[in-house]
Protein backbone atom coordinates (compact mmCIF):
# COMPACT_ATOMS: atom_id res chain seq x y z
CA UNK A 1 0.00 0.00 0.00
CA UNK A 2 2.61 2.05 0.83
CA UNK A 3 5.11 1.20 -1.92
CA UNK A 4 1.85 2.12 -4.11
CA UNK A 5 1.43 5.40 -2.65
CA UNK A 6 5.09 5.95 -3.14
CA UNK A 7 5.33 4.89 -6.87
CA UNK A 8 2.13 7.27 -7.74
CA UNK A 9 4.09 10.35 -6.09
CA UNK A 10 7.16 9.54 -8.44
CA UNK A 11 5.22 8.98 -11.44
CA UNK A 12 3.30 12.19 -10.91
CA UNK A 13 5.99 14.12 -9.98
CA UNK A 14 8.52 12.73 -13.16
CA UNK A 15 5.79 13.23 -15.72
CA UNK A 16 4.66 16.36 -14.72
CA UNK A 17 1.22 15.61 -13.34
CA UNK A 18 1.38 16.61 -10.01
CA UNK A 19 2.42 20.35 -10.85
CA UNK A 20 -0.74 20.19 -12.66
CA UNK A 21 -2.82 19.55 -9.62
CA UNK A 22 -4.17 21.69 -7.21
CA UNK A 23 -3.74 20.71 -3.19
CA UNK A 24 -6.84 19.05 -2.82
CA UNK A 25 -6.68 16.99 -6.20
CA UNK A 26 -2.83 15.91 -4.59
CA UNK A 27 -4.32 14.71 -1.53
CA UNK A 28 -6.88 13.26 -3.70
CA UNK A 29 -4.17 11.35 -5.69
CA UNK A 30 -2.20 9.90 -3.10
CA UNK A 31 -4.70 9.48 -0.74
CA UNK A 32 -6.57 6.79 -3.03
CA UNK A 33 -3.12 5.41 -3.77
CA UNK A 34 -2.84 4.95 0.09
CA UNK A 35 -6.39 3.41 0.47
CA UNK A 36 -6.59 1.14 -3.03
CA UNK A 37 -6.84 -1.94 -0.88
CA UNK A 38 -8.07 -0.74 2.57
CA UNK A 39 -9.85 -4.18 3.77
CA UNK A 40 -8.44 -6.49 1.38
CA UNK A 41 -9.12 -9.72 2.36
CA UNK A 42 -6.41 -11.35 -0.45
CA UNK A 43 -8.92 -12.78 -2.61
CA UNK A 44 -10.34 -11.35 -5.87
CA UNK A 45 -13.49 -9.63 -6.56
CA UNK A 46 -14.47 -13.02 -8.60
CA UNK A 47 -14.11 -14.91 -5.94
CA UNK A 48 -16.22 -13.29 -3.70
CA UNK A 49 -19.21 -12.78 -6.19
CA UNK A 50 -18.81 -16.72 -6.60
CA UNK A 51 -18.90 -17.16 -2.57
CA UNK A 52 -22.49 -14.98 -2.31
CA UNK A 53 -23.49 -14.77 1.25
CA UNK A 54 -20.44 -16.80 2.65
CA UNK A 55 -18.47 -13.83 2.07
CA UNK A 56 -18.44 -12.55 5.34
CA UNK A 57 -17.56 -9.04 5.51
CA UNK A 58 -18.43 -7.94 2.07
CA UNK A 59 -22.38 -10.05 1.86
CA UNK A 60 -24.07 -6.47 2.53
CA UNK A 61 -21.74 -5.01 -0.91
CA UNK A 62 -23.89 -6.17 -3.94
CA UNK A 63 -22.40 -5.30 -6.27
CA UNK A 64 -22.34 -6.44 -9.95
CA UNK A 65 -18.59 -6.26 -10.61
CA UNK A 66 -15.53 -4.12 -8.83
CA UNK A 67 -16.72 -5.73 -5.45
CA UNK A 68 -13.24 -5.10 -3.60
CA UNK A 69 -12.61 -1.87 -5.01
CA UNK A 70 -15.93 -0.16 -4.20
CA UNK A 71 -15.56 -1.49 -0.59
CA UNK A 72 -11.88 -0.41 -0.54
CA UNK A 73 -13.21 3.33 -2.25
CA UNK A 74 -16.25 3.64 0.13
CA UNK A 75 -14.39 2.32 3.65
CA UNK A 76 -11.90 5.01 2.60
CA UNK A 77 -14.25 8.07 2.03
CA UNK A 78 -16.15 7.17 5.76
CA UNK A 79 -12.70 7.14 7.27
CA UNK A 80 -12.28 10.56 5.73
CA UNK A 81 -15.50 11.88 6.41
CA UNK A 82 -15.80 10.40 10.06
CA UNK A 83 -16.22 13.76 12.07
CA UNK A 84 -13.61 13.14 14.76
CA UNK A 85 -11.01 12.70 12.03
CA UNK A 86 -12.35 16.04 10.30
CA UNK A 87 -9.57 15.78 7.04
CA UNK A 88 -12.09 17.01 4.62
CA UNK A 89 -13.67 19.76 7.26
CA UNK A 90 -12.33 22.54 4.77
CA UNK A 91 -14.38 21.65 1.77
CA UNK A 92 -17.54 22.91 0.71
CA UNK A 93 -20.13 20.84 -0.21
CA UNK A 94 -19.09 21.03 -3.96
CA UNK A 95 -15.50 20.48 -3.58
CA UNK A 96 -16.51 17.67 -1.05
CA UNK A 97 -18.51 15.95 -3.74
CA UNK A 98 -15.62 16.82 -6.37
CA UNK A 99 -13.36 15.10 -4.01
CA UNK A 100 -15.34 11.83 -3.39
CA UNK A 101 -16.05 11.56 -7.28
CA UNK A 102 -12.36 11.82 -8.03
CA UNK A 103 -11.28 9.50 -4.87
CA UNK A 104 -14.05 7.18 -5.93
CA UNK A 105 -12.66 6.95 -9.90
CA UNK A 106 -9.02 6.19 -9.03
CA UNK A 107 -9.56 3.66 -6.74
CA UNK A 108 -11.83 2.19 -9.24
CA UNK A 109 -9.43 2.02 -11.56
CA UNK A 110 -7.33 -0.46 -9.70
CA UNK A 111 -9.69 -3.18 -11.08
CA UNK A 112 -7.64 -5.46 -13.24
CA UNK A 113 -10.79 -6.25 -14.87
CA UNK A 114 -11.03 -2.66 -15.98
CA UNK A 115 -7.82 -2.83 -17.52
CA UNK A 116 -8.82 -3.26 -21.29
CA UNK A 117 -10.85 -0.44 -20.89
CA UNK A 118 -7.92 1.63 -20.04
CA UNK A 119 -5.67 0.38 -22.70
CA UNK A 120 -8.68 1.33 -24.82
CA UNK A 121 -8.94 4.61 -23.32
CA UNK A 122 -5.28 5.52 -23.54
CA UNK A 123 -4.95 4.19 -27.12
CA UNK A 124 -7.49 6.85 -28.21
CA UNK A 125 -5.38 9.50 -26.28
CA UNK A 126 -2.12 8.51 -27.85
CA UNK A 127 -4.12 8.67 -31.39
CA UNK A 128 -5.57 12.45 -30.27
CA UNK A 129 -1.92 13.45 -29.02
CA UNK A 130 -0.51 12.30 -32.37
CA UNK A 131 -2.54 14.43 -34.50
CA UNK A 132 -2.69 17.37 -31.98
CA UNK A 133 0.18 16.89 -29.85
CA UNK A 134 -1.26 19.97 -27.72
CA UNK A 135 -4.16 17.55 -26.44
CA UNK A 136 -3.12 16.93 -22.48
CA UNK A 137 -5.10 14.26 -20.83
CA UNK A 138 -7.41 15.04 -18.66
CA UNK A 139 -6.09 15.44 -14.99
CA UNK A 140 -8.57 12.46 -13.65
CA UNK A 141 -7.43 10.00 -16.19
CA UNK A 142 -3.73 11.31 -15.43
CA UNK A 143 -4.58 10.27 -11.86
CA UNK A 144 -6.20 6.88 -12.84
CA UNK A 145 -3.50 6.38 -14.50
CA UNK A 146 -0.86 7.03 -12.29
CA UNK A 147 -2.68 4.58 -9.79
CA UNK A 148 -3.31 1.74 -11.79
CA UNK A 149 0.05 1.64 -12.95
CA UNK A 150 1.30 1.93 -9.54
CA UNK A 151 -0.42 -0.73 -8.15
CA UNK A 152 1.06 -3.08 -10.86
CA UNK A 153 4.29 -2.22 -11.13
CA UNK A 154 6.28 -4.35 -8.55
CA UNK A 155 6.89 -6.95 -11.29
CA UNK A 156 9.37 -4.37 -13.07
CA UNK A 157 11.00 -2.97 -10.43
CA UNK A 158 14.82 -4.46 -9.17
CA UNK A 159 13.88 -8.01 -7.87
CA UNK A 160 15.67 -6.73 -4.48
CA UNK A 161 12.77 -4.05 -3.90
CA UNK A 162 9.80 -5.83 -5.38
CA UNK A 163 11.25 -9.12 -3.05
CA UNK A 164 10.95 -6.48 0.40
CA UNK A 165 7.62 -4.97 -1.02
CA UNK A 166 6.20 -8.76 -1.32
CA UNK A 167 7.31 -9.66 1.89
CA UNK A 168 5.52 -6.86 3.42
CA UNK A 169 2.78 -7.30 1.72
CA UNK A 170 2.51 -10.78 2.69
CA UNK A 171 3.51 -10.51 6.24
Amino acid sequence: VFDVMQTTNALATSTGTMARLDAWERFGLLSAALCHDMEHPGVTSAFLSKMGDSAHGYKNLIFRDTLLEKHHALRALGVMVDRDIGILDGLDSGEYYQFRGSVSKIILATDISKHKDYLGDLQAFAARRAEDPAVEMSKQMAMELMVKCADISNVIKPSKVARRWALRVTD
